[in-house]
């Protein structure tokens, strides 16, 4: 007897309402600032786009393609607003980072992971946050 064919889900949320991006929000890009669609997709959502400054800001999107990038997450944390979120991009299916990896970086540096997304044809983004009982020490920025 043939298995009757699986219906697939097709999501209408666009990809900024995936990533939990609202109009106003301070979005912080490192090493995806040439991505034009993302950017696209940003503007249209109502954010607010920038990819330097010491402020910290709502969102931050920063990308990681090898073991080695893995040093640059700790320092994104005070970057970060204490209730804001941190999506680290890979490369999908990277055995030079893995999500292993990853997840375990976020937690070393004292995150939690929350959500793990496909960004995009290449890229696989996971979500890291301050935990709630450690939002009131996370370090205030100008």
């Amino acid at each position: 007897m043939k298995k009757p064919k699986r219906e697939e889900f097709v999501s209408t949320r666009s990809r900024v309402e995936k990533l939990g991006i609202k109009k106003d929000a301070d979005v912080l890009l490192l090493g995806i600032e040439d991505d034009a669609v993302f950017m696209k997709e940003l503007r249209g959502a109502g954010a607010k786009i920038r990819t330097s400054g010491a402020a910290q800001a709502d969102f931050v999107f920063a990308l990681f393609r090898r073991r080695e990038d893995l040093r640059r997450l700790p320092p994104l944390v005070p970057r970060m607003k204490a209730a804001g979120v941190l999506w680290t991009l890979r490369p999908k299916g990277s055995k030079d980072l893995t999500e292993a990896e990853m997840m375990r970086a976020g937690q070393d540096a004292g995150l939690v992971d929350v959500k793990v997304v496909s960004f995009s044809e290449t890229l696989t983004a996971e979500k890291f946050v301050v935990p709630v009982a450690n939002r009131s020490a996370h370090p205030a920025r100008p």
